[in-house]
C-alpha cells in the first residue's frame, strides 16, 4: 500500500508490513506529522532538549518521534479513546477482525497497567468457569487447582504452577537452574527425572530412527527437535546402558529437560503415575514456600482470585488447559469463551492486545492473506476521498472478494472508489465500467 498524501490510497496485490507491531502498521497512514507533544519529565526534557539542538545544528527537521503523530480526525476519530471502535469497523470490513481477536487470546497485558481490564477478566473467568459447570462441557477443560497433578500440563508447568517470568526458569534454563536443581535434589525427584530422560531418550532414538526433519512425529513428540537427536543419541553411546548413575553431571541438566517437557495426556507414555504425581506435588508445594526473595519476580504463580500477568489472556480466562483428545473441545470451548467475552463485552479489548502483535520482517509472521487484509484495512483507516485497489483481493476466494468489495462499497459514502478487477464479474456493482484491451487480452476497471 502506497500513501498519496491523506486524500488518497491506493492498494496493490504486494503488501509490504513494517517489522513492528499490526497497530503500528494499520496506522501508518495516519501518521503525518506530530500531533500531540510527548510528555517528559524534567531528567528526559533535558534530554531531548539535547537531542532537538543537535538535530538543528546538523539542519535535520526537531520532530520527536515520541509525539503522538496520528491524525485522529482523519480516521473519524475524536481522539485516542475512540480510535479502537474505528479500528475494529475498519478490520470488520477486511474480515481480519476475528484473525487479531485470536492474537489477542494469546497475547497479554500488564495488570499494573490496565488495572481496568484486570478486574473485567477476572470477571470473565468466574462467569466462564459457572458456565464450566454445565455438562454440556463436561471433560474439556482441566482446572488449574494447587493439590491436584495436572495431566493435561508438562511436568514443568506442574512443577512451577504458575508462569516464568524472564529466563530463570524459563524453557530449558529450569533444569539447569541452581534452586531447581537444589529443590529436586531434596525431594529425590532428580533421580527420577533423570531415569525418566534416559528412558524418553531410548524411546524417541528408537521411534526417529531414519525418520526426515520434517516427519510430523517430531511435533507430536515436541519434548525432542529434530536438531537435537542427535546428541541424545550420542549421549546413550557414551552411557552404554549403564543408567542413570552414570550420567555425567555435564549432561544431567539436558537430560532431564526432556521429561520436564512432557505431558501424560498428550505424549501417552505411562512415565507419571499417581506416585510421581504425589512427589511431584510435594516438590511444587516446596518450590514455592522456599523460594528465596532474589527469585520472587521469577515466576507467577496460578492464584484463581488474581490476574497473571506473564499468562497469556486466554489462560487467565480459563485457568485451566484443554484437555488433550476430546473431539471439537477447542472449537467448543473457543465458542464459550467467546460468548461469555462478548457478554462482557470484551471482545473489542482483546483484539486491542492483539493490534500489539509483531508482524515480524516484512510481515512474515502473518499469512499472506492476513498481510493483505492488513495492506487494504491500512488504506480504508484513512477514510481517502479516492480508493484504488488493484487487484488488492486477488489471493482471496472469489466468496471472499466479492464479500470484502461490498464491505468497502457499503461504507464509501461519497467517496471515490477506482477497483482494478482480476475477474469480470466483480465489476456488477460499480456504476462505470472501463473495458481495457491490450494484444488480444482484456482487462476490466470499475
Amino acid at each position: 500500500e502506497y500513501v498519496l498524501g491523506s486524500r488518497a490510497a491506493y492498494v496493490g496485490q504486494d503488501t509490504y508490513l513494517f517489522p513492528q507491531s499490526v497497530r503500528d502498521n494499520l496506522l501508518f497512514g495516519l501518521k503525518h506529522r506530530p500531533i500531540a507533544p510527548a510528555l517528559y519529565n524534567d531528567e528526559e526534557r533535558k534530554e531531548r532538549e539535547a537531542f532537538w539542538r543537535e538535530s538543528e545544528r546538523a539542519g535535520n527537521p526537531v520532530l520527536d518521534p515520541n509525539a503522538d503523530w496520528i491524525d485522529y480526525e482523519l480516521a473519524g476519530a475524536k481522539g485516542p479513546g475512540d480510535l479502537l471502535a474505528r479500528i475494529v469497523g475498519v478490520l470488520r470490513q477486511v474480515e481480519l477482525d476475528d484473525d487479531i481477536y485470536s492474537l489477542g487470546l494469546r497475547g497479554s497485558i500488564n495488570a499494573n497497567t490496565r488495572p481496568d481490564l484486570v478486574e473485567k477478566f477476572i470477571k470473565a473467568r468466574h462467569t466462564l468457569h459457572g458456565r464450566l459447570q454445565d455438562p454440556a462441557y463436561a471433560g474439556l477443560i482441566e482446572p488449574f487447582n494447587a493439590e491436584k497433578y495436572n495431566k493435561n500440563l508438562s511436568v514443568a508447568e506442574n512443577f512451577l504452577f504458575g508462569t516464568p517470568v524472564g529466563k530463570e526458569f524459563d524453557g530449558d534454563n529450569l533444569a539447569a537452574n541452581p534452586y531447581m536443581q537444589s529443590v529436586l535434589g531434596e525431594t529425590g525427584l532428580d533421580q527420577d527425572l533423570l531415569r525418566m530422560g534416559l528412558s524418553i531418550a531410548e524411546t524417541m532414538v528408537e521411534l526417529f530412527s531414519g525418520l526426515s526433519p520434517d516427519n510430523p512425529l517430531f511435533e507430536q513428540y515436541s519434548f525432542i527437535s529434530a536438531d537435537e537427536l542427535p546428541n541424545v543419541r550420542l549421549l546413550l553411546q557414551r552411557l552404554g546402558g549403564k543408567g542413570a548413575d552414570a550420567v555425567p553431571p555435564a549432561d544431567r541438566a539436558r537430560l532431564m529437560t526432556l521429561p520436564l517437557r512432557y505431558i501424560e495426556a498428550r505424549h501417552r507414555l505411562g512415565l507419571i503415575d499417581s506416585a510421581t504425581e504425589e512427589r511431584l506435588l510435594m516438590a511444587r508445594r516446596a518450590f514455592a514456600q522456599g523460594l528465596p526473595e532474589s527469585l520472587r519476580g521469577a515466576v507467577e504463580f496460578y492464584d484463581f482470585e488474581r490476574y497473571n500477568s506473564a499468562a497469556t489472556l486466554q489462560d487467565n480466562v480459563l485457568f485451566g488447559r484443554l484437555v488433550y483428545g476430546q473431539a471439537q473441545a477447542d472449537v467448543r470451548i473457543g465458542t464459550l469463551v467467546s460468548e461469555v467475552l462478548n457478554d462482557l463485552k470484551l471482545r473489542d479489548s482483546v483484539i486491542d492486545v492483539g493490534l500489539e502483535y509483531n508482524v515480524g520482517v516484512a510481515g512474515k509472521r502473518l499469512p499472506a492473506t492476513q498481510r493483505q487484509k492488513l495492506g487494504i484495512a491500512r488504506a480504508l483507516i484513512k477514510r481517502p476521498q479516492l480508493l484504488i485497489v488493484n487487484e488488492a483481493v486477488a489471493v482471496f476466494d472469489g466468496r471472499t472478494q466479492d464479500r470484502i468489495r461490498d464491505n468497502i462499497l457499503g461504507s464509501a459514502e461519497n467517496r471515490g472508489v477506482v477497483w482494478i478487477a482480476n475477474r469480470p464479474n466483480q465489476a456488477g456493482p460499480f456504476q462505470q465500467v472501463v473495458v481495457m484491451t491490450q494484444a488480444g487480452s482484456s482487462r476490466r476497471m470499475a
